[in-house]
């Protein structure tokens, strides 16, 4: 499966808002939820550094959380 593909921190965000927030998110790859929140409302611009760390933290979440099961009765 390709993935998708965001021009921004705000698509990203809007497009995880069924299931992560803002906050979430800044917790799952280490930033604080002050900068994230500067990055989705466009008031900083975020760094190729911090991009590619994004993405390798979200890789990291998805292959974790695939792990997680519930036991059936």
């Amino acid at each position: 499966m390709e993935a998708k593909k965001f021009e921004n921190i705000g698509d990203l965000l809007e497009a995880l808002s069924p299931y992560i927030s803002a906050r979430a998110l800044a917790r799952i790859v280490g930033m604080s939820e002050s900068q994230m929140l500067q990055y989705k409302a466009g008031i900083k611009k975020i760094s190729p550094q911090n991009i590619a760390r994004i993405n390798e933290k979200l890789r990291t979440f998805a292959d974790e959380i695939s792990r997680y099961t519930l036991k059936g009765a």
